[in-house]
Protein backbone atom coordinates (compact mmCIF):
# COMPACT_ATOMS: atom_id res chain seq x y z
CA UNK A 1 0.00 0.00 0.00
CA UNK A 2 1.03 3.67 -0.34
CA UNK A 3 -0.18 6.93 0.20
CA UNK A 4 -1.67 9.84 -1.78
CA UNK A 5 -2.60 12.98 -1.58
CA UNK A 6 -5.84 13.69 -3.03
CA UNK A 7 -7.26 17.16 -3.74
CA UNK A 8 -11.20 17.67 -3.83
CA UNK A 9 -12.16 21.02 -4.98
CA UNK A 10 -15.01 21.87 -3.19
CA UNK A 11 -18.38 24.43 -4.18
CA UNK A 12 -20.15 25.76 -1.78
CA UNK A 13 -23.13 28.73 -1.45
CA UNK A 14 -21.94 30.69 1.52
CA UNK A 15 -24.90 33.02 4.08
CA UNK A 16 -24.47 35.87 1.77
CA UNK A 17 -26.02 33.38 -1.17
CA UNK A 18 -22.60 33.70 -3.12
CA UNK A 19 -20.87 30.34 -4.30
CA UNK A 20 -17.61 29.75 -3.20
CA UNK A 21 -14.46 27.25 -4.01
CA UNK A 22 -12.27 25.56 -1.68
CA UNK A 23 -9.54 23.07 -2.06
CA UNK A 24 -9.16 20.33 0.65
CA UNK A 25 -6.40 17.78 0.78
CA UNK A 26 -7.06 14.14 1.79
CA UNK A 27 -4.55 11.44 2.77
CA UNK A 28 -5.46 8.26 1.49
CA UNK A 29 -4.17 4.70 1.87
CA UNK A 30 -4.06 2.90 -1.53
CA UNK A 31 -2.55 0.48 -4.17
CA UNK A 32 -3.33 2.99 -6.91
CA UNK A 33 -4.26 6.28 -7.99
CA UNK A 34 -7.38 4.71 -9.33
CA UNK A 35 -7.77 3.24 -5.89
CA UNK A 36 -7.30 6.55 -3.93
CA UNK A 37 -10.12 8.09 -6.25
CA UNK A 38 -12.54 5.33 -5.58
CA UNK A 39 -11.70 5.51 -2.07
CA UNK A 40 -12.68 9.02 -1.82
CA UNK A 41 -15.52 9.49 -4.03
CA UNK A 42 -16.88 6.38 -1.81
CA UNK A 43 -16.52 8.64 1.33
CA UNK A 44 -18.07 11.65 -0.32
CA UNK A 45 -20.94 9.23 -1.07
CA UNK A 46 -24.26 11.70 -1.88
CA UNK A 47 -22.25 14.90 -2.09
CA UNK A 48 -22.60 16.35 -5.66
CA UNK A 49 -20.57 19.54 -5.08
CA UNK A 50 -16.79 18.23 -5.54
CA UNK A 51 -14.49 16.91 -7.88
CA UNK A 52 -10.95 15.38 -7.66
CA UNK A 53 -8.79 17.59 -8.90
CA UNK A 54 -5.24 16.15 -8.35
CA UNK A 55 -3.74 13.08 -6.85
CA UNK A 56 -0.12 12.78 -6.01
CA UNK A 57 2.11 9.82 -4.51
CA UNK A 58 3.34 10.84 -1.10
CA UNK A 59 6.78 9.97 0.00
CA UNK A 60 5.09 9.12 3.69
CA UNK A 61 6.29 5.96 4.73
CA UNK A 62 4.24 4.23 7.50
CA UNK A 63 1.82 6.44 9.63
CA UNK A 64 2.57 5.59 13.40
CA UNK A 65 -0.65 6.09 15.68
Amino acid sequence: MNYWQVDVKLTFENEQGKVQKTTEKYLVEAVSPTDAEAKVYKDFEGESNFTVDKIVKTKIIKIIE
